[in-house]
């Protein structure tokens, strides 16, 4: 009998230095048990935090890039998308979720955070972005991107149980078939609220006193793995949710690890029955 590995398409930027996008989703997914088909929109010499960065856009090689899958009649069992540069990097991953066979569609809707939109993000992305989340099958907002998506001001961080719901309940109401709340914060708890089939659950952990980026791209990498090797969405969201704890936990003391980000290297490889398993 052929054993089945599970793909995933993966469309997110890479950054030499500077953990996130396809250098935090590749390793995690792998170890995870998951085959992963990157797909970059742009090559950056370190994240955006750093001063005088190198930035190629990758836009005018994907539509080939595409092609060349298309022709090889590639399947995936997921197409996972984070940061997307431009209106036409959207249309291109909503062309890979109609084109291909290509399983769940996750949308990690990289807009904002803090109550503030990425510079490089205009109104009609914004809107195109709106569409391409009514058409997921997952999708995981922070809070102010939740906010960008429905319409709404982004107030604070501190959201109640109430308030989650519906922030939850509108973006369901786009289309998407579950979402995920990320970063709700209830004094020194940090809470993931999702969403699925109209059945609404949270998460609880402590809040860490300290920020590492990456984190983001970690949770949801971590949860995508999951659902890839069949754990339901509730399983899922709490292995990504202790994980992300545990890797920023035991990477304080790390080496510069507020500039090269989250040291999950360290117990990735308890990532290997598709779970985080201590």
């Amino acid at each position: 009998m052929t054993k089945i590995l599970p793909r995933v398409a993966a469309l997110h930027d890479v950054s030499g230095y500077g953990k996130c996008a396809l250098t935090v989703a590749m390793p995690v997914l792998s170890a995870c048990g998951v085959e992963v088909c990157p797909l970059p929109t742009a090559l950056l010499s370190t994240n955006t935090l750093f001063e005088g960065f190198t930035f190629m856009d990758f836009t005018p090689h994907m539509e080939a890039y595409l092609a060349h899958w298309q022709s090889l009649g590639l399947k995936f069992n997921s197409v996972y998308s984070g940061f997307l540069g431009s209106e036409q990097q959207i249309h291109i991953m909503m062309r890979l979720i109609n084109e291909f066979e290509s399983g769940l569609a996750i949308i990690d809707p990289v807009m904002g955070d803090n109550g503030l939109v990425i510079k490089t993000y205009t109104r009609g992305m914004c809107d195109e972005m709106v569409k391409l989340v009514s058409v997921a099958d997952l999708t995981t907002p922070n809070i102010t991107e939740a906010c960008i998506l429905t319409g709404r001001e982004y107030v604070s961080a501190e959201l109640n149980e109430e308030a989650s719901y519906k922030l939850c309940w509108d973006i369901a109401a786009l289309g998407a078939k579950a979402v995920v709340l990320t970063g709700v914060q209830r004094g020194e708890k940090l809470y993931n609220c999702a969403m699925q089939k109209g059945i609404y659950f949270e998460h609880e952990i402590n809040l860490l006193p300290y920020h590492m980026h990456g984190t983001g791209d970690l949770f949801t990498s971590v949860l995508t793995g999951g659902l890839m090797r069949g754990y339901d969405l509730q399983r899922s969201v709490q292995s990504a949710a202790e994980f992300v704890y545990d890797a920023m936990e035991i990477s304080y003391d790390l080496e510069d690890v507020f500039d090269r980000g989250v040291g999950f290297e360290q117990i990735v490889y308890k990532l290997g029955s598709g779970v985080y398993i201590k």
